[in-house]
């Protein structure tokens, strides 16, 4: 009989250590685990070009960067974006010289990153308006990284900047 009288009380403590009791409170919003989560999914096919550019941030900062698009072989720029707030965020490209910008919306949750193929050129601008916040802890994270890729392993529109038909 004691043995039952010990298991029970292992499980109620291991519910409620654990969360599954009914008083059980959601785990809140931390901005290191959505980095964590932001460039676990940066990694999820990164594996078919080499990294040349990495950084992250948070959606109070927004983000102004000039990515070096020059050399032989075309990129691939991936951001993924994790928010307790903010349900996406519009990513402007634009290249020196070129025809002018380019918006794209990228979501703010824990999944797919948005990806950009990008061709050799004159350097690229990449561009999220900083989101305005009281005093308040972060509330939301951006992460990025630029690839360089083998011309045989672009997927899909060869350059988000032009545009595809689609």
């Amino acid at each position: 009989m004691r043995i039952r009288h010990s298991l029970a009380l292992i499980l109620a403590v291991t519910a409620l250590v654990t969360g599954c009791g009914e008083k059980a409170t959601p785990r809140a919003w931390a901005p290191d685990d959505a980095l964590q989560r932001a460039d676990e999914s940066l990694g999820k096919g990164a594996g078919e070009g080499r990294v040349t550019m990495r950084g992250t941030g948070f959606l109070a900062a927004g983000l102004e960067k000039t990515l070096e698009t020059g050399g032989e072989r075309p990129y691939r720029f991936d951001i993924a974006c994790d928010s307790e707030e903010e349900t996406h965020v519009t990513l402007v490209l634009s290249r020196e010289g070129g025809p002018g910008d380019r918006s794209f919306d990228v979501a703010c949750t824990a999944g797919e990153p948005t990806r950009l193929n990008l061709p050799v050129g004159a350097p690229v601008t990449a561009h999220i308006e900083p989101k305005p916040q009281d005093d308040s802890p972060p509330v939301g994270v951006v992460s990025w990284q630029l690839l360089t890729l083998e011309p045989e392993a672009v997927q899909g529109c060869a350059d988000a900047l032009a545009g595809c038909a689609g």
